[in-house]
């Protein structure tokens, strides 16, 4: 592949995983303020996005996964910037195996969606929306942090 084109594709590629990372983190903030979409009650939220229960998760929870995945959106840009923003030496080692991590809690994340034993135990219309659409972007958001890493 072209190393100009290829570039090119890494910078799409970690523009669009920052932009859905964000998204995701601001419908997390938006659901800790009591938000409801996509569902019209909190029972149906619960449904809907949650899988199974009758507790809504705290406020603390949905801020704490917002800012962990709002975290998670800076990590292709620290790691196409990495030599420019001058990094000492043990981030630069250590920075490799944290996007690896990452990588993994998606796929894993998006794999056990698929798993019949786990899915028994949650609503349809959550077996539903997680198989259509949490799982792959999951399972896209793991591949993209695996492919810059490649690509870099």
């Amino acid at each position: 592949m072209n190393p100009i084109v290829s570039m090119y594709f890494l910078y799409t590629l970690a523009i669009v995983t920052s932009i859905l990372l964000v998204a995701v983190s601001m419908l997390h903030i938006y659901w800790g303020l009591g938000g409801l979409w996509p569902g019209k009650t909190k029972q149906d939220l619960i449904d809907r996005v949650f899988g199974k229960g009758t507790q809504f998760p705290s406020t603390f929870s949905c801020f704490f996964v917002a800012t962990g995945l709002f975290l998670f959106s800076a990590l292709p840009w620290i790691w196409m910037l990495r030599f420019s923003l001058e990094l000492d030496h043990q981030t630069l080692i250590l920075l490799p195996y944290l996007l690896y991590f990452v990588s993994g809690i998606f796929f894993l994340r998006g794999v056990l969606g698929y798993l019949p034993f786990i899915t028994k135990h949650w609503k349809p219309i959550f077996v539903k929306n997680t198989k259509r659409i949490y799982n792959p972007l999951c399972i896209f958001l793991g591949i993209t942090f695996l492919v810059m890493m490649i690509g870099w």
